[in-house]
């Protein structure tokens, strides 16, 4: 019988973004986290695209990829 290896449980962990928001000149804008909201996690881009032209995201609402390596 040929060893098999058994499936390990992965474990899933979280991601930190640690962000800022600047102004056109660089000048870092006074937000902090709770005024901050996080309204949808997407891992797919084109359902990303989709959101942004149909305007179901609120007003205000931007998004930024986060590469994980």
């Amino acid at each position: 019988m040929a060893d098999e290896k058994a499936k390990q449980k992965r474990t899933v962990k979280p991601v930190y973004a640690i962000m800022s928001i600047v102004d056109d000149a660089g000048q870092t804008l006074d937000v902090n986290r709770e005024n901050v909201t996080v309204h949808e996690v997407v891992k797919s881009a084109d359902d990303v695209l989709d959101m942004l032209e149909a305007g179901t995201v609120p007003k205000g609402a931007f998004y930024k990829r986060i590469a994980l390596a």
